[in-house]
């Protein structure tokens, strides 16, 4: 019973461990999207400027790579979510057949 016990906990260890690597790709991403929303700011404000054309070109290039970044980690997301979703299915059956055993 302990043994099996320890089972389940080391398994619900890593379903947390992976909800947490999805929350914080989830927070990259905001991060990224915040920092967006500044560049695109700037690039407002450089209308009629003399460095206008270097920086624009920098800004998208900053803005093409974010965006890159985003979908690699949206992939990633979606990647451990899959794993998350097998490895708490994973824990339900340890805790079902546990179950199982205690009644009998």
């Amino acid at each position: 019973m302990a043994a099996a016990l320890q089972k389940i906990t080391a398994q619900k260890a890593v379903v947390e461990k992976l909800e947490q690597e999805m929350e914080d790709r989830q927070k990259d991403i905001e991060r990224i999207v915040d920092d967006q929303g500044r560049l695109r700011e700037n690039m407002k404000a450089l209308r009629g400027s003399a460095e206008e054309k270097a920086l624009l070109q920098r800004y998208t290039k900053q803005l093409d790579d974010q965006e890159t970044q985003i979908a690699g980690l949206r992939k990633k997301i979606q990647d451990t979510e899959a794993q998350r979703d097998a490895a708490k299915e994973q824990l339900d059956q340890m805790i079902n057949d546990l179950q199982l055993e205690t009644s009998f």
